[in-house]
């Protein structure tokens, strides 16, 4: 496979830099938006547990990573022909925004089910809206809005797993805070139950486990079911903190709340800021001179994934380590990234 011209010959040393890289990743998709922009279907096999409509919607919201930051930003707003490529690179996932929620159009992208994956994509949804609300939220016409609105209110009076997904639907919930004008009292009974659910997951030093930690007394009755059934996870607990639930399934949604609540709940997030500060004080020790991961597996997304607690700190200014150091490990990461050949197609 070829390497991508604008991501893989990018020197990635200024915000330019990165922002025509990121618009090089996103442009290639634009020749699998549905109809109404609001699904993306790439054509490879999934591999996907859950329904093909939600794996579409999947491949709508993973780019809103870089959608909605890329909006957040002043590019798009100069006049400069960089930012009018950003314009029309990122134009589909505005109208995606109108037809997906809407209940009546074809490319909607169905009600959000208790357990379901659309839980998972609520939290990047929400993300967008709050990084960029007049692109993608206050221009839209009073339908949209309303759907947006009820779209994101199917996250609540739902079961949810005790794991990372709680911070889907805090995330969620304080998007409908911000973007939707809900009260906030409205969401505080829920927000308060996923909050202490999620505080209860940590353990020391800034890390969390993803989800109850598993005891001696657990582990003793999982072994013997081990035995039994061959399976070991019928208890429940586990041990879980390594780069996936570390750096980007609580702490990199943890640093969103950090950056998007601290006016609203300035408590909760000075609680999290120190925590914060205690994981970066150790999660660099993972990563060896030159920036590379230590013991894990040579693929670029979970690269790409434990620097998103890397990337994250630049939003709000916590002191973790040196700011020099912080640049090495994330430009290591995303140069050693960009090395790699990106997959253009294959059989469906």
């Amino acid at each position: 496979m070829p390497p991508l011209k604008g991501f893989s010959d990018n020197p990635l040393q200024t915000r330019d830099d990165l922002e025509v890289a990121a618009l090089s990743i996103l442009e290639p998709l634009h020749a699998y938006f549905s109809p109404g922009r609001a699904k993306i279907r790439l054509p490879v096999g999934t591999g996907a547990h859950f329904d093909d409509l939600a794996a579409q919607l999947e491949g709508f919201a993973r780019p809103l990573w870089t959608v909605g930051a890329i909006f957040s930003g002043s590019s798009n707003s100069t006049g400069t022909p960089l930012s009018a490529r950003c314009r029309d690179i990122l134009e589909p996932w505005i109208e995606g925004f109108r037809n997906g929620t809407d209940p009546d159009h074809e490319d909607y992208w169905g009600e959000i089910s208790e357990l379901g994956q659309r839980m998972v994509e609520a939290e990047i949804i929400s993300f967008a809206l709050i990084s960029a609300p007049d692109v993608l939220y206050h221009n839209q016409d009073k339908r949209t809005k309303h759907n947006i609105e009820a779209w994101l209110r199917g996250m609540n009076n739902k079961p949810m797993p005790d794991n990372n997904w709680r911070w889907f639907r805090v995330i969620s919930n304080l998007a409908l805070i911000r973007v939707c004008s809900v009260p906030a009292q409205e969401l505080a009974s829920t927000m308060d139950s996923d909050f202490a659910i999620l505080d209860s997951f940590y353990l020391e030093d800034g890390w969390s486990g993803d989800g109850p930690w598993l005891s001696t007394e657990q582990e003793a009755q999982q072994d013997a079911a081990y035995e039994k059934t061959g399976r070991r996870d019928a208890i429940g607990p586990g041990r879980q903190a390594d780069y996936y639930s570390g750096s980007f399934a609580l702490q990199f949604s943890q640093l969103l709340y950090i950056r998007f609540a601290s006016d609203i709940d300035p408590q909760r997030v000075a609680k999290y800021q120190q925590q914060a500060r205690e994981f970066g004080a150790s999660i660099w020790k993972y990563f060896d001179a030159d920036g590379k991961l230590r013991h894990i597996p040579k693929r670029s997304m979970f690269v790409l994934i434990t620097c998103d607690f890397r990337l994250s700190n630049t939003i709000r200014s916590i002191s973790y380590i040196p700011i020099r150091l912080w640049r090495v490990l994330c430009g290591s990461s995303c140069s050693k990234s960009s090395g790699h050949a990106i997959p253009t197609g294959g059989p469906r």
